[in-house]
């Protein structure tokens, strides 16, 4: 008797006041809610800001790096070609064999700041999306040979020469002629960095799908497999002793991506390596009637 007499003022005052207390308590459960999001809000944006001052912080690393980077890029041909003008100027004793001598480093010096130039030029027109592309119809075996006559025209201590192992009887690709060039350039040239002994091949042929495949393989030092997985990145370089700005294998993977094709690389440390890319057999051009 005396357990129902002291519950029936609390079950009178719930009946009296049934909505009021609903109301309370949805109000307390809203609270609750909004607690939770306003800790789960408030958390997610410490982790953003965390994730975002580590990308400055990396940003700022390769921007520093970047810099440091290119500063010796361009300082090393400049102080070259500073340095032989300067002998050439003031030494009258020079040989006909030296001055050549001098004269052949400045040239090579040269061609060295010009590409990373190039390069530099290329990767911001990339970046901006504004690298142009004219297309023509490319003869590519005659291309190809263009290009191998010029390579093998530059003497090495080395003696390697590149070598076109197999080629198609005719092709003619519809393609911008410049950058078709400088992709196989820039593969050639890195195989040549890299190969000190041995041979560079050149060679493409069609695929069952009808693609074509295009090749460089060298007997050089070889990849890694980690250092294979970000060699087309900008700014990697396998070797720092090695001149270059890092940037030729991107600029080749960016050009080939552009006409639908893919790029990538077969190799093993020590044992040399197979760079190749696709292009598809849409860029075809068959009237070869016009040969």
């Amino acid at each position: 008797m005396i357990t129902a007499l002291s519950t029936w003022p609390i079950s009178d005052f719930y009946q009296k006041n049934e909505i009021l207390v609903i109301c309370l308590a949805v109000i307390v459960l809203l609270l609750l809610f909004i607690m939770i999001i306003v800790s789960i809000s408030k958390s997610r944006r410490l982790k953003t800001l965390k994730r975002l001052n580590k990308v400055a912080e990396e940003s700022r690393q390769l921007k520093n790096a970047f810099i440091a980077n290119m500063t010796h890029e361009i300082r090393t041909p400049l102080n070259a070609i500073a340095g032989f003008t300067t002998i050439l100027d003031e030494a009258d004793n020079l040989g006909r064999e030296e001055r050549m001598t001098f004269l052949n480093e400045i040239n090579e010096n040269k061609d060295v700041l010009l590409q990373l130039v190039n390069d530099l030029l290329d990767y911001s027109k990339i970046e901006s999306n504004t690298l142009e592309c004219n297309d023509s119809e490319v003869d590519v075996n005659a291309l190809i040979m263009e290009i191998c006559t010029a390579e093998n025209a530059h003497p090495r201590s080395s003696g390697i020469r590149v070598e076109i192992v197999e080629q198609l009887p005719q092709c003619r690709l519809m393609i911008d002629r410049t950058r078709f060039k400088q992709v196989i350039d820039n593969l050639l040239r890195n195989a040549l960095k890299f190969t000190e002994q041995g041979s560079v091949k050149l060679g493409y042929r069609r695929l069952s799908n009808r693609n074509f495949y295009f090749y460089v393989a060298d007997t050089g030092c070889g990849i890694d497999e980690e250092s294979r997985r970000a060699i087309f990145e900008c700014f990697v370089k396998m070797n720092y002793n090695i001149r270059g700005a890092g940037l030729g294998l991107a600029i080749t993977k960016s050009i080939v991506e552009h006409y639908g094709g893919g790029i990538g690389v077969e190799s093993k440390k020590g044992e040399g390596s197979t760079f190749y890319f696709t292009l598809p057999a849409e860029l075809e051009y068959k009237e070869y009637g016009k040969f």
